[in-house]
């Protein structure tokens, strides 16, 4: 900041004298003066050091508090950008315009007196990619803009969409703060300060295309009692690293500041918080954020099915009166509470399903006796395929309707973020050598499937006995929907893509 061109922040004389220390001017953004926050208390703002003058005069909002969306949808809202037609990573280019302008390539402000619609298109504006005010808002759902720096390699060719920044989950903050969260809480959408450097660092890896929300929201100036000709300007600086050993490596070395040990930490526990999907085998398990899922299936396109080899809650299959289906079942609720319940590291993988399930209603209901008084053995009557008895159903008997045999979870763009309980079909689909339960044995954490045998009682798969694994049906007992019991929620998650083996 200066005025009447002299910097606000002024070094000793005597440390300058001496080569200890340089006088911040205005011409050499090297000597600008780095924004460092309190290492204490429970707000990102307040600055310590030379940098503390600016307390007064400068006063800052960081991160960008969700906003409900205008359109009625009960969503959360974020702000637009237009993405930089510059794909060089060697190159500085940016997006910059309007207030927030370039300077890295000209070496001064662009000059925006000369463009007729008083977009950064002037001579001086050799670092902007597109056209564009700067100002909040200017971009909106559907904007599109073409580039204004000529022809390819230079930029990006054709046009551009505007799109939405990610949305935060929780407020910009420092690095103890950081620290003292529950571990599944530490990977999230979020900004967090390293008040030893300044540097601050998004707590979660960003999927192609992505863009990260907002650091700082706004600057407002207090400027009452100065007189004279005022500037401010902010530089900001960013280092963007590939999920490589050898680049996050180079991240850490090629620096000459010293890095504190919780920074590390944190890029450690992002870049190990979610798995590469895309080269698990089925039955292969796998940790996230604390809770061990089985892999089950390449779903395709990226999406992929797992499942918690643990029971996450206890429930009943339903009791909600008038109900005569998995879908709005109490299970079917309770999926869905588990899976908004999940740290938002997870649930940003989630891929939407189908809002409803075919399959999961009296439209399935077998009308054989197939039933035995013990629930320890399976009774023969059951159409199965091979050995052991009750693993592999066939679904080719005419007892199965066709809307069993499709009751299969695929990904929805219309549908519905939420875990599931596995149906008869998929689960038998899932059976076999080679798949994700390649043994009776292996399906012993399954339990209830989505599918209903009759009104009172689901398809189960047995947890313990003699025939733990085994498709059953428990007709000689009534009411079974009401009993509660632990059950393994299911997921198609979408793989970090192009995150993990990024060659940027």
């Amino acid at each position: 900041m200066e005025i009447n061109g002299e910097s606000l922040v002024q070094a000793d004389p005597q440390e300058v004298a001496e080569g200890n220390a340089v006088q911040p001017i205005k011409e050499d953004t090297g000597t600008w003066t780095p924004w460092t926050p309190e290492a204490s208390g429970n707000t990102v703002g307040q600055r310590v050091g030379p940098g503390a003058v600016f307390n007064a005069r400068a006063r800052w909002t960081v991160g960008w508090q969700p906003r409900a969306a205008t359109d009625g949808s009960g969503q959360l809202n974020a702000p637009y950008f237009m993405p930089t037609f510059n794909r060089a990573r060697d190159n500085h280019k940016t997006a910059a315009a309007g207030d927030g302008r370039d300077w890295t390539q000209s070496g001064e402000e662009a000059d925006t007196s000369v463009s007729a619609n008083g977009t950064n298109a002037g001579a001086d504006a050799t670092g902007v990619t597109h056209p564009g005010n700067g100002t909040d808002g200017y971009w909106t759902n559907g904007s599109t803009a073409t580039s204004i720096l000529g022809t390819p390699p230079d930029t990006e060719d054709g046009t551009h969409t505007a799109r939405q920044t990610v949305i935060q989950d929780q407020p910009v903050m420092l690095l103890s703060q950081w620290n003292a969260l529950p571990v599944q809480d530490r990977v999230g959408n979020f900004w967090v300060v390293d008040p030893q450097t300044g540097w601050a660092y998004w707590a979660n890896l960003l999927f192609p295309e992505e863009a990260t929300a907002f650091l700082l929201d706004q600057a407002t100036l207090a400027i009452g009692g100065l007189r004279g000709d005022l500037y401010y300007g902010i530089k900001a600086v960013a280092n963007m690293v590939a999920n490589t050993d050898g680049d996050v490596a180079a991240l850490w070395e090629g620096s000459n500041e010293e890095h504190s040990a919780l920074a590390k930490q944190l890029v450690d526990e992002v870049r190990s918080g979610m798995p590469i999907l895309g080269e698990m085998t089925p039955g292969q398990t796998f940790s996230m954020r604390g809770t061990q899922y089985r892999y089950l299936e390449n779903k395709g396109g990226g999406n992929h099915l797992v499942m918690a080899t643990a029971p996450q809650f206890n429930s009943a299959w339903n009791t909600n009166a008038g109900v005569d289906s998995y879908n709005g079942s109490t299970l079917d609720n309770n999926m869905k509470n588990w899976h908004n319940n999940m740290p938002s590291v997870i649930r940003r993988q989630v891929q939407p399903v189908q809002k409803e399930f075919v399959g999961v209603g009296p439209d399935v209901h077998i009308s054989a006796n197939w039933f035995t008084n013990n629930s320890e053995v399976v009774n023969g009557a059951i159409p199965i395929i091979g050995t052991p008895r009750a693993f592999i159903l066939n679904l080719e008997n005419p007892a199965f309707t066709a809307a069993l045999k499709n009751d299969f979870a695929a990904v929805d763009p219309n549908g519905e973020k939420k875990a599931f309980a596995l149906s008869v079909a998929e689960l038998n689909h899932l059976s076999g050598p080679g798949k994700a339960f390649p043994t009776m044995a292996s399906r012993a954490n399954v339990g209830f499937t989505r599918t209903p045998f009759g009104e009172w009682h689901p398809w189960i798969v047995m947890t313990v006995g003699a025939v733990t694994g085994s498709f059953t049906v428990l007709n000689h007992v009534s009411a079974i929907n009401t009993a509660v019991a632990p059950y393994w929620p299911a997921l198609i998650l979408r793989d970090q893509d192009g995150a993990w083996t990024s060659n940027i």
